[in-house]
């Protein structure tokens, strides 16, 4: 584990850490009629493709650059016809970003991604092949050298907890240890509702210590029972929303008088439920809000491209540099 990350995150609330834009939405714009295709195939198909995409975002000012293997997972890779070829794409997904970074004038880290299975545990997976698959992508992700585990987007709360446990599994086998970041998808709020919830009707307060998980009639523990790094929101809603979720968050932590773990924020710039788009223009009007409500590390998620990222670190410039 390359010391200097872990420097940069002890002074994450001082100075926020940027992380980086969408994937999935870069493809589609790089390679016409794409659809549902997955992406992870050009880890090994089109490498210069992927090693582009890594540029690009480290050129606009990530300083953590997600991996392309949210979808390498084997039970998601099932869907299209690649479960075998799990441990290649994500091995190829860390390599790849190491030779751009390697190459980049300012410190960058690798976040390996990992992302849903696409499977409901208690209905369409066990809680134990949920694990399984989880444990053979971070293997592969971990030997292959990553500076941290992003696991993203996790609508069951217990699904973000298999994806925990089997990777603090694979630090054990490999004999290392590595941050760990952990979000959730939320929903926007209800009208006359008091909180935000996540698509499984989770709240920020139950994310953090834990409940029941009646479909798969198993407990999830809690984020902070799990000890991650960082934990916070990814994807669904936009800017504004995501600056409701992060200050509650922050305020759970506060009451519990906790500084760690660290909030992450990560919104859509195409928000899911109305198909709005939020520019870079417009993210960059609330990066100070969503810093005051306590993000220390931000970047956005579908919709958006380097330049949420360019726009973001003029902001920060700005505020913490000026």
């Amino acid at each position: 584990m390359p010391v200097p990350f872990l420097e940069r995150l002890e002074r994450a609330r001082s100075r926020p850490i940027l992380v980086d834009s969408a994937t999935g939405t870069w493809f589609q714009e790089a390679v016409p009629g794409i659809g549902g295709e997955c992406c992870e195939r050009f880890n090994l198909e089109r490498p210069d493709l992927v090693r582009r995409l890594y540029r690009e975002k480290v050129e606009a000012g990530s300083e953590i650059i997600l991996t392309n293997t949210f979808n390498a997972n084997p039970l998601r890779l099932r869907e299209f016809g690649l479960e075998d070829h799990s441990e290649a794409f994500n091995e190829a997904g860390v390599r790849l970003l190491r030779e751009v970074i390697d190459q980049a004038d300012s410190p960058c880290f690798v976040g390996a991604n990992i992302g849903p299975t696409g499977k409901l545990i208690g209905q369409t997976a066990t809680y134990e092949e949920t694990v399984e698959s989880f444990r053979r992508q971070a293997r592969a992700l971990v030997r292959a050298g990553a500076d941290l585990i992003c696991i993203e987007t996790m609508l069951q709360a217990l699904e973000g907890q298999a994806a925990v446990e089997a990777v603090k599994a694979v630090f054990v086998d490999e004999g290392v240890e590595l941050p760990l970041s952990l979000t959730f998808a939320f929903m926007e709020r209800a009208p006359g509702a008091a909180v935000y919830r996540t698509f499984f009707g989770d709240t920020v307060g139950q994310l953090l210590e834990g409940h029941e998980d009646l479909l798969a009639e198993r407990r999830y523990d809690g984020a902070l029972a799990l000890g991650v790094a960082v934990v916070g929101l990814n994807c669904s809603v936009g800017v504004d929303d995501a600056i409701g979720i992060t200050a509650e968050f922050a305020a759970v932590l506060r009451e519990r008088g906790l500084e760690r773990p660290l909030v992450a924020a990560k919104p859509n710039s195409r928000v899911m439920s109305t198909q709005r788009y939020e520019t870079p223009e417009f993210v960059a009007s609330r990066f100070e809000a969503l810093v005051g409500a306590g993000a220390s590390l931000i970047g956005y998620c579908c919709g958006s491209v380097p330049a949420h990222i360019a726009r973001a670190a003029e902001e920060r410039r700005r505020l913490f540099e000026g």
